[in-house]
């Protein structure tokens, strides 16, 4: 099985105009940029990604880690974190990243994964988000 094949394919085939990485696939769906991670080390390792929702900050970090620990307490299967990237001026900004990872069988049924990772994946941003703007009203 070549998961990472079939998960092009399936993206290609479902009309997400998907494209190769250094670390996986990217495409965008609804307009939102997603990631799918290749694991050259575990074929069963499905991993798709919402990449940088929200900057982090000094100023918000301690909230945005609050935040996302009580997301993750709360939507299965979906966990948010931080990731560090450089920006395009190679300068480091630290985000947070929502993950949608499983272990696939050695067959698993795409159309059934996907369409329920992304609507996973949508559902703790816009958790996140509200959680988010509750803590700063008060």
């Amino acid at each position: 099985m070549d998961l990472n094949k079939m998960m092009m394919e399936f993206l290609a085939e479902e009309g997400f105009r998907p494209h190769e990485t250094e670390f996986g696939i990217a495409f965008k769906s609804e307009g939102i940029n997603f990631l799918y991670f290749k694991d050259e080390d575990d074929e069963q390792y499905f991993r798709l990604m919402m990449p940088a929702i929200f900057v982090v900050t000094e100023d918000n970090e301690e909230t945005i880690m609050r935040v996302m620990n009580d997301v993750n307490g709360t939507i299965k299967v979906v966990k948010l974190y931080t990731m560090d990237m450089a920006d395009e001026n190679d300068k480091k900004e630290t985000s947070v990243w929502v993950a949608f990872e499983i272990l696939a069988d050695t067959t698993p049924e795409l159309n059934d994964i996907v369409p329920r990772a992304l609507a996973l994946l949508r559902s703790a941003r816009i958790t996140f988000l509200a959680r988010l703007e509750e803590v700063a009203d008060h």
